[in-house]
């Protein structure tokens, strides 16, 4: 069984190339324009007021197009080839784990060399993050240090596949339109009413914001599983 999960988490990783392909562009397109607006700051002696995405950042396209494309593609591929329905759940499982640590590992190497070096270089303006935005910044990881904010990523992107990973999963069942027309309905009920949207900013807290990043960490992690469990019955009954 365990040569199978990991057989099946090595062909999912081969088979989401254009997600590899789609991140690697974008991320050396935003290095080459801000290294442009660097240059150009620097010839003119100016100051440079606008901010864009670090291109560690585009290291997330890669968990979240593989969360599309694993349950919508890669399945029927894995079963017509022979592969188990229980190695597929498993396996897709160690993928997104192997996906959110991969993508933490090299954005938090681009946050530390990169994003410092735009940040500190004196040519971008304060008030837009000095020129570079990163998820460790703006959600406030990096201020519990290299390994808990990583760690705090991790687990967050963890959360995201599994949560994509089985709404996607579910869209071509009765009960999966059910769920969007739920989540839509939340989102429009709570959003306008402030005791209502004071539910929603104490579940994105729970999930991004906590205070404390070890129940940050835990409660993503713990939400994932949870989440990701209720694709065993799916994919247990799910035709090919």
């Amino acid at each position: 069984m365990g040569k199978g999960i990991s057989t099946i988490s090595r062909l999912n990783l081969r088979n989401i190339k254009t997600s590899y392909i789609v991140s690697g562009i974008l991320s050396l397109v935003m290095i080459v324009q801000t290294g442009i607006w660097l240059l150009v700051a620097r010839a003119s002696e100016g100051q440079v007021y606008s901010s864009g995405l670090s291109p560690g950042l585009y290291s997330y396209l890669v968990v979240l197009l593989a969360a599309i494309a694993i349950p919508t593609k890669n399945f029927r591929r894995i079963i017509n080839l022979g592969g188990k329905r229980n190695n597929f759940f498993w396996g897709s499982l160690l993928t997104y784990i192997i996906l959110a640590v991969s993508a933490s590992v090299f954005n938090t190497l681009m946050f530390y060399t990169f994003d410092n070096l735009i940040q500190n270089s004196g040519y971008f303006d304060g008030a837009v993050l000095n020129g570079v935005m990163n998820t460790l910044e703006v959600f406030g990881w990096s201020q519990n240090g290299m390994v808990i904010g990583f760690l705090q990523q991790t687990a967050f992107l963890f959360l995201l596949a599994s949560f994509i990973h089985t709404f996607v999963s579910i869209q071509d069942k009765w009960y999966g339109w059910v769920v969007t027309a739920i989540l839509a309905a939340i989102l429009a009920v709570f959003i306008p009413i402030a005791p209502l949207r004071e539910v929603l900013i104490w579940f994105f807290n729970m999930i991004i914001f906590h205070t404390n990043p070890l129940l940050q960490i835990i409660n993503c992690i713990v939400l994932a599983i949870v989440i990701y469990v209720f694709n065993k019955p799916v994919y247990d009954r799910k035709a090919i």
